[in-house]
C-alpha cells in the first residue's frame, strides 16, 4: 500500500516491534545455544555478530525512477486494493461511514485537481476503516452537460440531436475509463464495480420521478424571467456555470432622457427660457436601451434640478448626493437649482430613448442607490432581475428584442436587427443616441463569462423552468446550521459562511437548458395555451420507454409513442394539440439528486468533500433538493479543499503553460532529469501535507522534492523495522483491535 497513508502500518510495526522484539532476540539466542550444544563450531568472523540482533532485509533504501514505477505497479497488482472495499463491507461490523462522492465531469483526462480530491477522500476513509467503521464510498461521474457536448461537436456541423448524443456518450465513456484507471492507480479504495453515472437508465429514471415530485409540490414552475444566457453556447446558464472576468471592459455612458411630464414639485423652479428638462441615467449596457421600459428612482433619496455649463436652455434631474460626482465626470460646473424628495417623481414621464412616440413611467424601487451613476436607473425588465421584479410589481409586460444568438430581433428596428448586442449592436445603439450621450468612458470591472467558451454572457428574458428557491431557502438555511464545515474558519467566505451567503442571495434556480446532451425535461405543452402536460402516468410511461428503447427515446420516438392514450384522455386533448418540450435538465439538477440514487433516498452522508467552487455548485444543489423533498441536509459534514497553484501562486491554466499532470509526478515527464518519476507515494504525501486547508495548494519542483524526501525518511524507518523483524515467525498473533 502507498506509504503516505500507512501511518497505521507504521503503528502496527511499532506495536509488533515492542511486543516481539525481546521474543525475537530470545529465539535467536536459543538457536545459537542449541547450535553450540550440538558441537557445531562457530566461524570466527561470526563470533560477535551472532550475539547482536542486527537488521537484515532486502528492502532497498532507494529506488530509481524505473524501479519506482515498477514497484507502484507491483503494489497495485499484489495488494488487491479492488477487493479491500468488498472485504470490509462483508467483514467489518462497526457503524457505517458514508462519504458521498461528488461526480467529476467526464470531459477529459485526469488532472491534478482529481488527484487532490480522490486522495483526500482515500485518506479519510482508510482512517475511518482503521477506527472500526464500515465504509460506504461509491465513485461517480457527471456525464451530461455542455462541456461534454462541446467536445463532441469539435470539427462537426449540422449534426442531428441523436448523432450529437451518440458522440457525446462515446466521449464521456472514454473519459470515464481514463479517469477511473488513474484513480485506481493512486490506490483509492472504493466500490469500483458499482460506480454511478448520471446517464445510467436507473439514474435518469430517478431524475424524471424526482422532477415530477417537485412539480406536484409546486416547487418547480415555468415562467419568463431574465436568466444568464450564453450567446456563444446558445443556452441558459446557472450561476455555478459562470466565471467572472475581473478585467472585462464595458462602455459606461451617461444618457439624458427628455421629460414629457415633470414633477409638480419642480415646475415653479423652471425659468421660461428653459426649453427642455432631462433625466440623467447611467448604464454599462447601452445595448439594453432599445428595450427600456421605465426609469427607477428611490423615494427615500433627495433629487436635484441642476443646470450644466454649456447646456443653455436645458435642466437635468439627478440624485443630490451625486451632483459633485457628475461635475467631476463632465468637467463642467453643475449648479443646483432646487432639491426635492424622490417621492415627487412618482407621476413623472419621459420620452423613450429610441422610440420618440413612446412615453415611459418613473417607478419607485429600493435597489436604486447613490454608490454610482446618477440615482436614476434605466430599467430593462428583460435584462435584469431587479428590473424584472419592478415590472412584475407594476404589471408591465416584458419585452425582449434579443434572440438566442445574442443578436437584435426585428422588433429592435432595421438599424439594429441582426447585430450582436455585445459588439457591433452596442456600438450602433451609441451611434443612434450620440446626441443624448453626455459622457462615455471605458469601465474595467468584473463580468460573468461562460465557463466553457470563455465568452461573455448576457441577462436575457426567456421561458424557462425554475425551482422555487424562495419556498426552500429558509428551510435550507436552518438545515445548514446542523452541518459542520471543515477546515473550520469561522464564518468566512471560505467556510460555512460561504455556502450560507451563496444560499441567501440566490434569487431563483433555472433548471432548463437548450441543448441535447442531457436528461430530457419530461413535459409536453398545449400548442395554443402553452399549458404544461406532466402527470405521474406520463412519467411512468416515459420510464418504461427508457427501459425499452434506451436513453435516446425522447429524440427517436414519434409523438404518438411518447404520449399514451391515458394522458390524452386525462387532459381531454388530442395529439395534434400537443408539442414536445425541447429542453434538457440542468446538470446541477442531475448531480444534485445523486443522494437520492446512490444513498437510496433515505441515508444521510457523513461527509461531502469537494473544492471551494462547490459552495456555489454541488454542495448547494444537493442541499436544495434534499431539503425540498425530505426536509434535511444530505450531509452531516462538509470538507472543502483549495486548488492547485504553481510556485508563484498562479492558478494552473493551459494558456500559461503551468499545468502539472499527475502522471508526470508519478511516472516522470519527458525529461527524466528535470521531471523525475516521484511515484504514487510522493503524490499522496504531497496531497496529505498541502491539501488539508482551504488555501491554494502549491505544486512545484521544490515542493515535490520535499515530499519525496519525507517519504524517503519513512522508508528508512520501515527498512529498519523490516530488518529488525526479519526472523519473526509468521504465525505470531497480532492484536486485532482498531489501530487508530
Amino acid at each position: 500500500m502507498a506509504v503516505c497513508t500507512k501511518w497505521c502500518e507504521f503503528k502496527f510495526y511499532t506495536r509488533l516491534l515492542k511486543g516481539t522484539y525481546q521474543n525475537s532476540r530470545t529465539v535467536s539466542s536459543s538457536a545459537r545455544v542449541t547450535s553450540c550444544a550440538h558441537g557445531e563450531p562457530e566461524r570466527k568472523h561470526k563470533k560477535y555478530t551472532n550475539t547482536v540482533a542486527l537488521p537484515r532485509t532486502d528492502f532497498p533504501l532507494r529506488l530509481d525512477s524505473r524501479k519506482r514505477i515498477d514497484r507502484d505497479n507491483y503494489v497495485h497488482e499484489k495488494c488487491e486494493f479492488s477487493t479491500l472495499y468488498d472485504w470490509q463491507r462483508k467483514h467489518v461490523q462497526g457503524p457505517e461511514f458514508i462519504l458521498h462522492d461528488g461526480p467529476p465531469f467526464a470531459n477529459g483526462k485526469p488532472h491534478i485537481g482529481h488527484a487532490i480530491n480522490k486522495i483526500l477522500k482515500d485518506i479519510i476513509i482508510r482512517q475511518k476503516l482503521l477506527q472500526g467503521y464500515q465504509i460506504h464510498y461509491v465513485p461517480g461521474w457527471d456525464c451530461h452537460g455542455l462541456p461534454i457536448e462541446l467536445k463532441a461537436l469539435v470539427g462537426e456541423t449540422n449534426l442531428s440531436a441523436v448523432t450529437i448524443r451518440k458522440k457525446a456518450e462515446q466521449f464521456a465513456r472514454e473519459a470515464i475509463a481514463d479517469q477511473k484507471e488513474a484513480f485506481r492507480s493512486w490506490g483509492v479504495m472504493a466500490d469500483w464495480d458499482k460506480c454511478y453515472f448520471t446517464f445510467d437508465k436507473q439514474y435518469v429514471k430517478n431524475l424524471l420521478r424526482q422532477f415530477h415530485r417537485l412539480y406536484e409540490m409546486d416547487l418547480v414552475y415555468r415562467d419568463v424571467k431574465p436568466v444568464f444566457w450564453s450567446p456563444s453556447s446558445r443556452t441558459a446558464l446557472a450561476e455555478a456555470e459562470l466565471e467572472y472576468n475581473p478585467a472585462h471592459c464595458s462602455m459606461a455612458i451617461t444618457v439624458r432622457l427628455l421629460m414629457q411630464r415633470v414633477p409638480d414639485a419642480i415646475c415653479s423652479f423652471i425659468p421660461p427660457h428653459i426649453a427642455s428638462v432631462f433625466a440623467l441615467i447611467w448604464t454599462t449596457t447601452p445595448w439594453t436601451l432599445p428595450v427600456n421600459q421605465a426609469v427607477c428612482f428611490n423615494p427615500d433619496l433627495s433629487y436635484s434640478l441642476v443646470s450644466i455649463d454649456g447646456h443653455s436652455g436645458e435642466m437635468y434631474i439627478v440624485a443630490s448626493e451625486l451632483v459633485e460626482m457628475l461635475q467631476q465626470k463632465l468637467c463642467r460646473r453643475v449648479e443646483i437649482v432646487t432639491t426635492f424628495p424622490g417621492s415627487s417623481l412618482g407621476g413623472a414621464r419621459y420620452i423613450h430613448p429610441c422610440r420618440s412616440e413612446q412615453v415611459q413611467p418613473f417607478l419607485p424601487a429600493a435597489h436604486v442607490t447613490t454608490t454610482k451613476g446618477t440615482g436614476l436607473v434605466h430599467s430593462a425588465p428583460a435584462h435584469g432581475p431587479e428590473d424584472y421584479l419592478v415590472a412584475l410589481e407594476h404589471s408591465i409586460r416584458i419585452e425582449c428584442f434579443v434572440d438566442e444568438a445574442g443578436c437584435y430581433t426585428e422588433d429592435a428596428g432595421p438599424a439594429l436587427q441582426g447585430l450582436s448586442v455585445l459588439s457591433e449592436g452596442n456600438e450602433a445603439v451609441m451611434t443612434l443616441m450620440s446626441e443624448n450621450i453626455l459622457h462615455s468612458e471605458q469601465l474595467v470591472h468584473s463580468y460573468p463569462y461562460d465557463w466553457r467558451t470563455k465568452q461573455p454572457v448576457i441577462l436575457r428574458a426567456c421561458c424557462q423552468w425554475f425551482i422555487d428557491t424562495n419556498a426552500i431557502k429558509q428551510k435550507a438555511i436552518e438545515a445548514l446550521k446542523t452541518v459542520k464545515i471543515f477546515p473550520e474558519h469561522g464564518g468566512s467566505a471560505k467556510s460555512g459562511g460561504g455556502l450560507l451567503a451563496q444560499l441567501e442571495r440566490r434569487p431563483y434556480w433555472c433548471i432548463s437548458r437548450q441543448r441535447v446532451w442531457g436528461v430530457p425535461l419530461p413535459v409536453f405543452y398545449h400548442k395554443t395555451s402553452g399549458t404544461p402536460i406532466l402527470t405521474e402516468s406520463l412519467i411512468n410511461h416515459l420510464c418504461y420507454l427508457l427501459d425499452e428503447h434506451g436513453r435516446d427515446f425522447w429524440w427517436t420516438l414519434p409523438l404518438d409513442r411518447l404520449v399514451p392514450e391515458e394522458v390524452l384522455s386525462e387532459h381531454a386533448v388530442s395529439l395534434d394539440e400537443l408539442e414536445k418540450g425541447q429542453d434538457i435538465l440542468d446538470i446541477w439538477f442531475d448531480s444534485g439528486f445523486s443522494w437520492s440514487s446512490v444513498l437510496n433516498g433515505q441515508k444521510v452522508a457523513d461527509l461531502y468533500l469537494e473544492g471551494l467552487d462547490q459552495f456555489n455548485g454541488w454542495f448547494q444543489s444537493s442541499l436544495m433538493t434534499s431539503v425540498a423533498l425530505r426536509g434535511q441536509a444530505p450531509y452531516r459534514a462538509v470538507f472543502v479543499h483549495g486548488f492547485a497553484v504553481d510556485a508563484e501562486g498562479r492558478k494552473m491554466s493551459k494558456s500559461q503553460g503551468n499545468v502539472v499532470d499527475p502522471l508526470d509526478i508519478t511516472h516522470g515527464g519527458q525529461d527524466k532529469k528535470s521531471e523525475p518519476a516521484y511515484g504514487i507515494d510522493t503524490l499522496r504525501w504531497w496531497v496529505a501535507c498541502h491539501a488539508t486547508e482551504h488555501s491554494n495548494i502549491p505544486v512545484s519542483r521544490n515542493v515535490l522534492e520535499a515530499s519525496a524526501e519525507a517519504v524517503h525518511k519513512i522508508r528508512i524507518v520501515l527498512r529498519f523495522l523490516l530488518g529488525t523483524l526479519h526472523d519473526l515467525p509468521s504465525d505470531v498473533d497480532v492484536n486485532s483491535e482498531p489501530m487508530l
